[in-house]
């Protein structure tokens, strides 16, 4: 039997990122963009274990992006910790699932993790091709 058309759209093996580098605090679950697969866009979703309260630094991107949160109980919309979100510099805090658009541009982050008591599914995207953040000094990075 032939391979099918469709199998490149197919994710199995999700390849560890830059930006994973403790894997006690959180582990990744999924990871799409152009170097993972040709055309695709932006996402990811990573459960965070423990507090992460000094997370990614303000950056920016030149895409629109969603990040959000949802608990691992499907029957609560608790999340079982504190998440903090900056954007431009404003504080917001959610104890309960939710999900934040960023505009492209729109400065974001620290994204604080505070007080987990069990693990917390951490997603995002966007329509780009590729992840990367743009910080103040004008680099563009992926962590």
């Amino acid at each position: 039997m032939s391979e099918s058309k469709y199998e490149k759209y197919i994710v199995r093996d999700i390849k560890l990122q830059p930006q994973d580098v403790r894997p006690d605090v959180m582990t990744r679950g999924a990871w799409l963009d152009e170097t993972v697969c040709a055309g695709a866009p932006y996402y990811e979703a990573v459960w965070v274990k423990k507090d992460i309260p000094n997370g990614p630094g303000e950056h920016c991107h030149e895409f629109d992006e969603f990040l959000g949160c949802m608990g691992n109980d499907p029957d609560s919309d608790e999340l079982g910790c504190t998440v903090q979100v900056y954007i431009e510099g404003e504080l917001f805090e959610f104890t309960k699932n939710f999900v934040v658009y960023v505009p492209a541009g729109t400065k974001h982050c620290p994204l604080n993790f505070l007080n987990v008591t069990r693990p917390v599914i951490n997603y995002s995207g966007g329509p780009n091709v590729e992840y990367l953040r743009k910080y103040a000094d004008g680099t563009y990075r992926v962590n």
